[in-house]
């Protein structure tokens, strides 16, 4: 069965072509890899969207043994045509050849440590984007129409040194490069078409339809020259060819003025040019995956686990989900994140990123709001996506004993798991002790996480677990740092770990604390433009005992970077948002929170 536009872009972006061209690569790549079947007989094996850097995704293609980011640049309306493109980059493995291909200093990164922890975030590192970049991609979205695709790369990517290139080694100054030779010849073509045989592949079976029109066109290629007492230039090189290459769906492919000669330009019904006869994309049909959007028809009847994750604001479980996402993922499986927010913005929502189906459900906490409205959430999910596992967020102030009643009720479409609750190790003991939704969170567990354990000493570990023990004897508990732990040793290697308690859907019924019981509130400040940071930081030092927790999206005058702000009691801290925007954002969490926020805000001077 095909899927159609309407099923793989939200009717609202169908009405706006720019914003249509601006996810629907990002909607190709992702509702393949949630088939089952599809997405290894098309090339793919895996796709993650950058949790920081915003609409940054990375991706890996069989056959390349590195990392494909892809990350959006321009969007534009062009003859009623949406047009988006997007900077494609490969980021080889440590030990791939392909990486003396690079630049000397592109090598010396993909040696680093850190390497592939920064690759997993690359929007955020200006060096990764400068030294990594192969093409460009362009979509093309044409209301009630079709769409397009091209690709647009130098056959060789060749980088000059006049003055040649010497690097550091054990034994003293090597020269790595002599002068005038050549720091990087990379074939930047032939790397990026794995990449966009598979996007294109994905296209044609998403939509259901074979290409329509295909062009092939180039112009002559230049190269880059630094060195010789002046800074990055670029000249002719003769050995050098752009090639932009493109396919249509119920469309021409618009052409690119710049590309002077056309090598190929085919439409339907003319017979497909031979060298392209094998090609993946020549046909919605995928051999051996006629079954494969149905679990069902292929004899799988295992239904999806559910998780509900719980923890107190600020315990870390949007880290500890992104790792299992990631976690998840690289097994082939699919998790499916119903996740929802006190505060009116969503901002976990935003930080994990749509390219693994992130679903608020609404804008109050789950065990205010979300009442009456799981099952028919999870329905749609569950028979759009076909997932192997279900995440129940729970906003930090839920109880978790008010869903027992909706998860009795969702005995016949999910196998429940777990209940798994973080701890903040630095803040949970006064969490515990004030506030009685905490309690139920970790009464209800039957995995426990004490999470930030680096923040706090041993003797204070220890007294913690105690109260742990006497809140909840039974249930596993876990010390962890960045909510690092792999899922097998939480719920056992198949998801099948024999509960070391009773199954929570056997609790009693009634009525259960919530965050309104002990007068916990939210406010929100929104501000145009940039603030000042020495003032920022001056009135989120100064909040009082009774915040419990803030975060949000803020824009500061020293930099041209958003940056997200996060602040438990004892820490707050700011890291790039990677995400362009004018307006700033901070959801306050905590009793007397109205006020609280307007005296920050006057302070900041918002």
């Amino acid at each position: 069965m095909a899927l159609s536009l309407n099923t793989l872009l939200p009717p609202a972006l169908l009405e706006n072509p720019v914003l249509a061209a601006a996810e629907l690569p990002r909607a190709l790549m992702t509702r393949v890899n949630f088939i089952p079947g599809v997405r290894h007989r098309l090339g793919w094996r895996g796709v993650r969207a950058c949790v920081k850097g915003r609409g940054g995704v990375t991706v890996r293609i069989t056959g390349m043994p590195g990392v494909y980011g892809v990350h959006p640049l321009n969007t534009g309306l062009v003859d009623g045509t949406g047009l988006a493109t997007f900077a494609l980059f490969y980021f080889p493995a440590p030990d791939e050849e392909l990486v003396e291909r690079f630049s000397v200093q592109a090598g010396i990164i993909a040696q680093a440590e850190d390497y592939l922890d920064r690759v997993r975030e690359f929007t955020l590192h200006d060096d990764l984007r400068t030294l990594f970049g192969i093409a460009v991609l362009e979509a093309y979205f044409r209301p009630a129409t079709g769409v397009s695709l091209a690709l647009t790369a130098p056959r060789h990517d060749i980088v000059l040194a006049l003055d040649g290139v010497t690097v550091q080694a054990p034994l003293g100054q090597v020269q790595a490069v002599e002068p005038g030779g050549e720091d990087q010849n990379l074939p930047a073509w032939d790397v990026a078409v794995p990449f966009f045989d598979a996007l294109a592949a994905s296209a044609s079976y998403c939509l259901g339809l074979s290409p329509q029109s295909m062009m092939k066109s180039s112009r002559p290629g230049m190269r880059r020259v630094y060195g010789g007492g002046s800074g990055l230039r670029s000249e002719t090189e003769p050995r050098a060819r752009d090639i932009r290459f493109g396919l249509g769906w119920d469309m021409a492919v618009p052409a690119n003025a710049d590309m002077k000669t056309t090598e190929l330009c085919w439409a339907a019904p003319e017979p497909l040019p031979d060298e392209y006869g094998d090609a993946l994309w020549r046909s919605p049909d995928v051999p051996g995956a006629a079954n494969s959007l149905d679990k069902r028809t292929m004899g799988i009847t295992e239904r999806p686990r559910l998780i509900v994750l719980t923890g107190f604001l600020g315990s870390g479980k949007t880290t500890f989900l992104a790792r299992f996402i990631e976690e998840q993922a690289a097994r082939n499986g699919f998790v499916a994140v119903v996740q929802n927010e006190i505060g009116q913005k969503g901002l976990d929502g935003k930080l994990l990123g749509q390219s693994y189906a992130v679903t608020e459900v609404d804008e109050g906490c789950v065990c205010c709001t979300l009442a009456g409205s799981l099952r028919s959430a999870l329905s749609g999910i569950l028979g759009e996506f076909h997932p192997d596992f279900v995440v129940l967020e729970t906003t930090g102030l839920a109880n978790p004993a008010n869903l027992l009643a909706e998860i009795v009720d969702l005995a016949d479409m999910l196998d429940f798991a777990s209940v798994t609750t973080l701890l903040d190790a630095a803040c949970a003991r006064r969490a515990l002790a004030e506030f009685e939704v905490a309690r139920n969170q970790v009464q209800l567990a039957d995995v426990m996480i004490l999470n930030k354990t680096d923040l706090v000493d041993e003797a204070a570990l220890s007294g913690l677990e105690t109260r742990l023990r006497e809140l909840n004897p039974t249930a596993e508990l876990h010390r962890t740092t960045y909510g690092d732990i792999p899922s097998s040793v939480l719920y056992g290697v198949n998801f099948r770990k024999p509960l070391r308690r009773p199954v929570p859907l056997l609790a009693p019924l009634g009525h259960h604390a919530t965050h309104g019981d002990a007068g916990i509130q939210n406010a929100i400040i929104e501000w145009e433009g940039a603030i000042d940071r020495q003032a920022f930081r001056k009135g989120v030092a100064s909040l009082p005992r009774e915040v419990l927790r803030a975060k949000g999206i803020v824009r500061f005058s020293d930099s041209n970077v958003p940056e997200v702000f996060q602040y438990v009691p004892g820490h707050h801290a700011l890291t790039p948002a990677g995400e362009v925007r004018d307006t700033s954002f901070l959801v306050i969490i905590g009793q007397d929170a109205p006020r609280v926020a307007d005296e920050l805000r006057t302070e900041i001077g918002a």
